[in-house]
């Protein structure tokens, strides 16, 4: 994707003296003062057109006096260019841009938890994964990986037996903090006040809710008058981890954060890294990407379909929906392995070449989908309960697309055709053919319509990728190990000592990474799944934010449940599809 172009900085050199521009390899830069910032971005969204909220996070430097620098990606949907605007958080502490973009309201609440960088001018700037009253902020550098012990949970023997010589235990007693019922009875009324009848809690351990998300919804009898969500019950830390691992070592946990689409994940995190190591890619390795990524995405539209379904009613589809789903997950476990975190691929290609008889098996899955298409048509697209349940609930207009920073499905369903694959082709996208589904109203029946045309997509491409491969040579490389950051094949390693000797540098050193930085993104099945990496040098990075797709449109759950009844709730969230695992992180 076009980063700002040089006609654009020249106008904004010229209304804003003081900013300085900078022309990376990868990206463009304005650098600006904090207080100018909000007179810059209300000039990029109105007068320049980047009106489209993709993310926002921090960089602690501790040894700088302005110890914080905030990070803002924007995108303009007519020219097709992206923007990365920075600044200095002064005595930590930023502008609020809530009044410029409602999704900021979420990403400075992360920074605030994550950084402790206060946001003047937030409404409730409270902690978004962490509980109310926690004293730390995981992402400063000054934050152990391993947390501060400083809990001691006994053991249940020595609750009976006391303590014993030698212990009764195999691990540490001290332990982080965790957080307890009163903490989280403080968090649960530091996001919502109390103004109608009644609150209800809405998860984490409800089915309906996708996950261990947890709602808070004060009602007015069935209706809801104001709603706030409370996330952290899956975060794990991903982004603390992956400062702490060489860039090879970070692929598998990709797979733990949209777990229902892991390819898809490994995709975009590669895509990344090879941006920044300047790796090229394989033809073949290419081709298989694209092919198993879009096996992913039916994969994950079609959990998206049976479930929703579920949720409403219509069991039959959950039962269809997983049929189908049973062999896009065996022709992936045929090849990575395994059939959830398949950690298929490799930074410059794929683990392994593909298993034998892979592309008949692929063929006449796309021979047969079709078919089954028409099922899930035949029993959910005209019957009335479902159009009832779906037509004209949760609409979202397109200028909601670009205040909420929403991607993927969700935007395209209002009319928004804003797909990373087109945008930014990676992989083998820009050598195949296929189109973008875009609804009209922006309800939950157009984001319906909207993803069940996408999976026709999918096999679009899917059947131009076999057709691709199986005019390839079994012997063309499916990896790119002559580039001194690859890791070789296993059973090229065990043949070839050049290879063992790069392969034993790299697990024991990592990659030599360049100084510098790269925003990369992937189309995932729900929305654009993107990765910041600030590099200083060496084999791991010194920042490496993961922009949520899901974690985004999840955020304007709480303006679209206002004034509807709790059973929209239900077909509100299976519409936006989030996943947990990628939200928390």
């Amino acid at each position: 994707m076009p980063w700002l172009n040089r006609a654009t900085a020249d106008r904004i050199k010229y209304e804003f003296k003081d900013v300085d521009i900078e022309f990376t390899k990868h990206t463009t830069n304005l650098y600006v003062k904090k207080e100018r910032l909000l007179d810059l971005l209300k000039h990029l969204r109105e007068k320049e057109g980047f009106k489209h909220f993709i993310d926002h996070t921090c960089i602690d430097f501790p040894d700088r006096k302005e110890r914080f620098q905030a990070i803002y990606i924007l995108y303009n949907p007519d020219t097709n260019e992206r923007v990365i605007v920075k600044t200095w958080a002064t005595d930590g502490k930023l502008p609020s841009l809530e009044k410029l973009w409602k999704c900021a309201r979420w990403a400075e609440r992360e920074a605030y938890d994550m950084f402790g960088v206060v946001y003047e001018g937030h409404e409730n700037l409270r902690r978004m994964f962490m509980w109310e009253g926690y004293p730390y902020h995981p992402l400063r550098k000054d934050f152990p990986l391993e947390g501060f012990p400083e809990v001691e949970l006994p053991s249940l023997t020595e609750l009976y037996a006391g303590r014993t010589d030698p212990p009764s235990h195999d691990f540490e007693l001290v332990h982080t903090r965790v957080a307890t019922l009163e903490d989280l009875e403080r968090t649960e009324k530091a996001r919502l006040q109390k103004k109608a009848q009644l609150v209800l809690n809405w998860g984490p351990l409800h089915p309906g809710t996708h996950g261990t998300i947890w709602f808070l919804f004060d009602l007015d009898g069935e209706n809801v008058v104001q709603c706030d969500v409370i996330l952290g019950q899956l975060h794990r830390g991903m982004e603390k981890i992956a400062e702490n691992l060489y860039y090879f070592q970070f692929l598998p946990y990709t797979d733990r954060m949209d777990y229902i689409s892991a390819i898809c994940n490994e995709l975009a995190y590669v895509n990344a890294v090879e941006k920044l190591l300047d790796v090229e890619v394989p033809e073949k390795a290419r081709y298989i990407r694209t092919m198993f990524a879009e096996l992913q995405r039916i994969n994950s539209h079609l959990l998206w379909l049976g479930t929703g379904a579920l949720d409403l009613g219509a069991l039959t589809v959950f039962l269809y929906a997983f049929r189908e789903r049973e062999k896009i997950m065996d022709i992936i476990e045929g090849n990575a392995g395994f059939r959830l975190t398949s950690a298929f691929l490799r930074i410059g290609g794929v683990h392994y070449d593909l298993a034998e008889g892979t592309l008949d098996v692929v063929k006449a899955f796309v021979k047969d989908f079709p078919n089954r298409l028409k099922e899930y048509h035949n029993l959910l697209t005209r019957n009335r309960i479902w159009l009832r349940r779906t037509k004209d609930v949760g609409v979202i207009t397109r200028e909601d697309v670009f205040n909420y920073g929403l991607t993927g499905p969700v935007a395209r369903g209002s009319g928004v055709p804003y797909d990373i694959r087109k945008l930014e082709p990676y992989a083998a996208y820009d050598e195949v053919d296929f189109d973008i589904p875009v609804g009209e109203v922006g309800d939950v029946y157009d984001r319906y319509l909207v993803r069940m045309e996408e999976m026709v997509q999918s096999l679009r491409i899917i059947e131009q990728c076999v057709a691709k491969l199986e005019k390839m040579p079994k012997s063309a490389p499916y990896i790119n190990k002559e580039h001194p950051a690859v890791m070789a094949p296993k059973e090229e390693v065990f043949k070839d000592l050049e290879d063992m000797v790069k392969n034993f540098r790299i697990v024991v050193h990592g990659e030599s990474a360049p100084p510098g930085e790269v925003y990369a993104s992937g189309e995932n099945p729900r929305g654009e799944l993107g990765f910041y990496i600030y590099s200083t040098g060496g084999s791991k990075p010194y920042r490496l934010r993961i922009r949520s797709g899901a974690l985004y449109n999840l955020s304007i759950f709480p303006k679209l449940i206002e004034g509807r009844t709790i059973a929209d709730a239900i077909a509100l969230l299976g519409s936006l599809d989030p996943v947990v695992g990628e939200t928390d992180r």
